[in-house]
């Protein structure tokens, strides 16, 4: 029984530490994700706190936690990626502008202009 209720406090921690993961996930959609992940393994951690010795509730308890940790984790990654692509972006638009003004400087006007 002491093994049991072990098991459960340990899932009591995981799902914190997933819930404090959760709190740096921005974006409504992405947020909105965090969250569906971390009420449904906080449903599944109820449930084993109903019956702590169902090695089947226990199971499906630490599978829901593990999903909701790789959803976070997951979210976290693309929103890294994408803010490393808008900067990307930025900087490109900007040295693509450095050089349309370079060409323009450079170009000399044509006898056409000139007139």
């Amino acid at each position: 029984m002491v093994n049991d209720w072990a098991a459960v406090d340990t899932l009591i921690r995981d799902l914190g530490a997933a819930v404090s993961a959760a709190t740096y996930v921005r974006g409504d959609v992405a947020r909105a994700t965090a969250d569906l992940a971390i009420r449904e393994a906080s449903q599944a951690v109820n449930e084993i706190i109903s019956s702590p010795s169902s090695r089947t509730l226990l199971a499906s308890a630490r599978e829901a936690v593990r999903t909701a940790h790789d959803v976070i984790h997951a979210l976290d990654r693309e929103v890294a990626r994408s803010r490393a692509l808008r900067a990307s972006g930025r900087a490109i638009s900007a040295r693509a502008m450095q050089l349309i003004e370079q060409a323009a400087a450079r170009r000399s006007p044509t006898p056409h202009e000139q007139t």
